[in-house]
């Protein structure tokens, strides 16, 4: 009851107030009347003689009491019972007979229709006028503070959860896209009353979005820095053949940058060097090892307070007073899942992949995407690329030299040539010739590269060495196929007169005419309307080709960015200054009074620095931030919001507490949470699970007695546990490369997500409740 909770501040010295019967929290929409009882204090409670109400006043004691505008509480007065005041005078009439008997007065008030579930205090100004036993009379004065609590009525909780059926329900059906829900939800809770209106826009407002959008920036900094890439090639020899060896590493890899970037940024990042090395390397379909490499990232996601977006939302939506969690407070739970997790991947989850290639061996598993071997199907000759040595004791003799002559001889394509001081030549023009100590990257029929290499006395290179960050790079290089227009300008002209080695630094491998695939004199072959050319370059030259040259249709689909290695440096020192300024923020400054560098403005700092050292320009910053997870993030906060100003989370947990009875235990309460996050996820995303399900466990955790920051954890992380269904945005990406079905999430992640749940309710057990 309220009433037992009296807080004094600077109390009258011989006067007692308090609530005659205690006070039952108040209900929205509701009136009604307490009385309030006064005592003079005893001796013991008040040091000297005892004093008495001076009878010769009106009213021997005067409260001015007042309800806090927020509480929704209006005092009714009798001289104007039609206007109700969040103050009132209380005047006190002396009781008949011994000055021992209480002075009581009743207070009448009514609560708005429109006040949210909370707890307050009345404001309580005293003023008594007293006699002492030698017949002074004395003042006595002091303030009380009475707390108590409002709840919204039940026809205001039913349409709260009527509102997140609704909410819910429209992001399982998708009937519209789910940041136009979120955004919904945010303004139509005001106009109905479940949420205050100056609260609306609060989430786009909150340190959460700031933050998501920074991680986004300085992800695509990386990104385009190539910077992944750096760390993968090296990898790669460690790789050898086994698939589960790439598996281990690869995933151990994409969870440790899943904790710094957006797991779904690291899994577009990890795709084409996943592709490179089950097709050229283990000759495997890559559906083998891309499921568990994406179900990592997501693991990766829980290993930092940046990993994941409901993880970035956790502080926001914790209550004022508790206690923030740190960049690194979950790192121990967040590795026992990745280690966990990785284990029954690389083990039970390639077993259960296995079997499932040998059901389907009747219908051939793509290994690779549309953009590589699709492509070079139409074109059985060109095979690559390979890396060769020209030795620097290198004799040409009589053999031909030039770029033309040895393509015309051997089909030996060259599309870059690498120079003994590190210059790199991409689409070597025609006269060009092989010098000694130069290395090569060529194109063509694998027993025709042999056939050269040891014509020339050459060496092939078993791996890519001078090449491997651009040629070999399939972010930074590729090939595409280009289709004459019916109206285009080349129709009659040659590659020669075009000039596409000089213009726009491109290598053309062959040319698909009339039905056929021609690969020798190309230069002079006159280019019809239809005609497929297949052409090599880089991302950024072919940029400039399908940008400045309309005529040429380019129909393979390629990288939309290209990478800037010469920034590598740069986005480097961005983002190590901005994990640097993350751990100070957690390990300093946020057990400090104030904190000048919330993560928010850590991520942004290095967001800034991105753009200042053109990593990346100002209109790609904005493109780098997905809007539609910004406003979904957004709308979402409120949500969760409104749910615990109209009480419903709390009168959930409440009900779940009583339904379960003496069963009820902090152990069955992780559980109950943990699973209840897991299934959440599968039908919504995580950020409207973590929201929904946050205020629900902070007040489940009330109730049990544990500590609400446990609740939060196993929320926060329980949501991430979305593999059993393709619905999380990295098993969706990697749905369609991998050639998967429902199906084949179900049981693979199945087992996953129990061990997930066990994992995390043992830790967080043992960590913080043990």
């Amino acid at each position: 009851m309220a009433s037992d909770r009296v807080v004094p501040s600077r109390s009258p010295k011989y006067i007692a107030v308090r609530m005659k019967q205690p006070l039952d929290t108040l209900i929205a929409g509701e009136s009604g009347s307490f009385e309030l009882e006064a005592r003079l204090t005893t001796a013991e409670t008040a040091p000297g003689k005892p004093m008495r109400w001076d009878r010769e006043t009106t009213a021997p004691l005067v409260i001015y009491m007042a309800a806090p505008e927020a509480s929704g509480i209006a005092f009714i007065d009798r001289v104007h019972p039609d206007r109700p005041y969040r103050h009132i005078l209380i005047k006190f009439d002396c009781p008949p007979g011994s000055d021992s008997k209480p002075l009581v007065a009743t207070v009448a008030y009514i609560v708005n229709a429109r006040s949210h579930a909370g707890s307050h205090s009345f404001w309580m100004d005293i003023y008594g006028q007293l006699v002492g036993a030698d017949g002074i009379r004395v003042q006595d004065a002091g303030v009380f503070r009475l707390p108590f609590d409002v709840d919204t009525h039940l026809k205001t909780k039913v349409l709260m959860l009527t509102i997140i059926a609704v909410a819910v329900f429209l992001f399982i059906v998708e009937w519209v896209r789910v940041d136009v829900v979120a955004i919904a939800m945010m303004v139509l809770l005001p106009e109905l009353g479940l949420l205050n209106a100056q609260d609306t826009f609060k989430g786009l407002s909150s340190n959460a979005v700031v933050a998501i959008i920074g991680v986004m920036i300085i992800s695509y900094g990386l990104n385009r820095a190539g910077l992944v890439n750096r760390i993968l090639q090296p990898l790669l020899k460690t790789v050898g053949k086994s698939p589960r060896r790439l598996t281990v590493i690869f995933s151990s890899l994409i969870a440790v940058i899943s904790s710094v970037m957006q797991n779904t940024g690291a899994a577009v990042l990890f795709l084409p060097a996943i592709r490179l090395v089950t097709s050229y390397r283990l000759k495997i379909p890559i559906s083998r090892v891309l499921m568990p490499i994406g179900m990592s990232a997501i693991l990766g996601g829980t290993l930092t307070m940046i990993g994941t977006s409901p993880l970035i939302l956790l502080n926001d939506i914790l209550p004022a007073g508790m206690p923030k969690f740190a960049f690194l407070e979950l790192t121990p739970i967040g590795l026992a899942l990745v280690v966990g997790g990785i284990t029954y991947l690389a083990t039970v989850g390639l077993t259960l992949l296995a079997r499932r290639q040998e059901k389907s061996s009747g219908c051939k598993s793509r290994s690779v995407d549309d953009t590589g071997e699709g492509i070079l199907d139409a074109y059985p000759l060109i095979k690559g690329p390979f890396e060769i040595h020209v030795p620097e004791d290198f004799r040409p003799a009589s053999l031909p030299l030039t770029v033309t002559q040895i393509r015309r001889h051997y089909l030996v394509n060259i599309v870059a040539s690498a120079k003994t001081d590190g210059t790199c030549k991409v689409a070597p023009l025609p006269d060009m010739t092989i010098q000694p100590g130069h290395s090569l990257c060529v194109y063509g029929p694998e027993k025709a590269v042999a056939r050269f290499v040891k014509a020339y006395g050459l060496e092939l290179k078993e791996g890519p060495e001078y090449f491997k960050n651009n040629m070999f790079n399939p972010s930074l290089a590729g090939i595409v196929e280009g289709v004459v227009s019916p109206r285009s300008s080349l129709i009659g002209q040659t590659i020669k007169g075009i000039g596409f080695r000089e213009t726009f630094g491109l290598n053309a491998l062959a040319i698909h005419q009339a039905h056929k695939a021609y690969y020798r004199q190309l230069a002079d072959r006159p280019l019809q309307a239809g005609d497929a050319v297949l052409l090599h370059g880089t991302w950024e030259q072919l940029h400039s080709l399908e940008d400045l040259h309309r005529n040429l249709i380019i129909i393979t689909p390629f990288e939309e960015e290209f990478h800037k290695p010469e920034k590598s440096a740069w986005a480097a020192i961005c983002f190590l200054v901005t994990l640097a300024l993350m751990i100070l923020s957690s390990f300093y400054f946020q057990s400090q009074p104030y904190n000048p560098i919330p993560l928010s403005v850590c991520l942004m700092l290095g967001a800034v620095g991105m753009v200042l050292t053109r990593v990346i320009s100002i209109n790609e910053a904005y493109r780098a931030v997905d809007w539609r997870t910004v406003f979904l993030l957004g709308g979402l906060i409120p949500l969760g919001m409104a749910m615990g100003q109209t009480g419903t989370a709390e009168w959930i947990a409440r009900g779940i507490v009583a339904g379960l009875g003496p069963l009820m235990s902090p152990l069955l309460l992780l559980v109950l949470l943990a699973t209840l996050s897991s299934g959440f996820s599968m039908v919504i995303s995580n950020v409207g699970a973590c929201t929904l399900l946050i205020p629900l466990g902070l007040s489940m955790a009330n109730q049990v007695g544990v500590d609400p920051r446990v609740a939060a954890i196993v929320v926060g992380l329980g949501v991430s546990n979305a593999f059993i269904l393709p619905t999380h945005q990295v098993n969706a990406l990697y749905m369609g490369p991998g050639d998967y079905q429902t199906r084949d999430y179900i049981r693979v992640g199945s087992g996953l997500a129990v061990i997930y749940i066990a994992i995390l309710v043992t830790m967080s057990y043992l960590f913080y409740l043990k």
